[in-house]
């Protein structure tokens, strides 16, 4: 048995995961195809027969994508692209504080915004012209709400989405323990806490500025992943529309994460970081899970997570089984004599 290990490990360095390959899925469309039966005399005549109409039914509704299908049951994973909460619904009145900190993010990810942020930057430079870059970048995210508050209510030309945003979200705030979004099922940390099953773990691609010290006037801007734990999710209302966040405890990209010598990410869940922006919006989040690593309890490896189902751009011949990214980067060399 110890031998058959060995090979067992160079089979999945070449032929993927199991669930890549397995029979399960075709097994369970047989019995599918079996339930079509109606004339047991001709089964296989029967079988065609509903075949064809099923996928009929499916060609025109491509083309009546308006009109409410009747026979064809609706998938229950349609509404998690969108989003909805599942569990946990309550209503909180957030502090200023907190609630500032979301509004700043959606703001500054919001695509009309965008051309304000630049203004207001060139205004916090012209107005404070010796002061360093890193504090320059404080004092915009300091000073941006009230900043771009004025200036939309200084034109009557305004969006009335704009107009919206610079109101600013309610106080009394709804938020969820579970939300479904993007084919993925996200639970608070609180909740996974009582659960048999992880879904907690989050990973985001953001764009940031770093810098070495308070005094570094070198700005470096650099594309990173990000990882961490939801520990709120809040669904801010901006009276006509309402935006979903997730708010996270983050791991400190410097000091908590490491790749090791075969191309697993590993993460330190203890090192926590950038406390003043520990929120994002629910449509960029990503699923990932964190298992302990056996050499150090201390390190936790990234594995990402699976969507619920297949997206329209996977091959059909795939049945139910979607791809998934491979655990590591780079795995070792395989003596193909072993």
């Amino acid at each position: 048995m110890i031998h058959l290990i060995v090979h067992l490990v160079r089979e999945i360095r070449f032929c993927r995961p199991v669930f890549l390959r397995w029979m399960y899925p075709v097994e369970r469309y047989i019995k599918v195809s079996k339930e079509y039966t109606k004339n047991q005399y001709r089964p296989e005549a029967s079988i065609v027969e509903r075949y064809v109409a099923k996928e009929a039914i499916k060609f025109f509704l491509e083309y009546i994508n308006t009109a409410t299908p009747v026979g064809v049951p609706q998938s229950r994973h349609d509404s998690t692209i969108k989003g909805r909460g599942t569990q946990g619904f309550n209503v909180v009145t957030m502090g200023l504080h907190q609630l500032s900190q979301a509004h700043l993010y959606i703001l500054k990810n919001t695509t009309g915004v965008i051309p304000y942020i630049d203004a207001h930057k060139r205004h916090v430079i012209d107005t404070h012209p010796k002061m360093n870059k890193m504090r320059l970048l404080q004092g915009h995210n300091r000073t941006f709400i009230n900043w771009f508050r004025e200036t939309i209510f200084a034109y009557d030309s305004s969006l009335k989405t704009l107009r919206l945003l610079v109101v600013g979200p309610n106080l009394n705030v709804p938020t969820w323990k579970g939300y479904d979004i993007n084919h993925y099922y996200f639970y608070t940390k609180s909740h996974d806490a009582n659960s048999s099953v992880q879904n907690s773990g989050i990973s985001v691609d953001g764009h940031s500025d770093h810098f070495c010290s308070a005094f570094d006037n070198n700005l470096i801007q650099a594309s990173m992943p990000y990882y961490g734990v939801i520990t709120n999710i809040w669904e801010l209302d901006y009276s006509e529309f309402r935006v979903h966040v997730f708010k996270c405890l983050w791991v400190n990209g410097n000091a908590g994460v490491r790749q090791d010598k075969i191309g697993f990410t590993l993460v330190n869940l203890q090192k926590v970081g950038y406390n003043d922006d520990p929120f994002i919006m629910a449509v960029q989040a990503r699923q990932v899970f964190y298992v302990q690593d056996p050499c150090d309890s201390r390190w936790s490896v990234v594995l990402q997570g699976r969507t619920t189902c297949i997206d329209d751009h996977i091959d059909g011949s795939t049945l139910d089984v979607s791809e998934m990214p491979a655990f590591s980067q780079q795995m070792p060399f395989i003596n193909e004599e072993d």
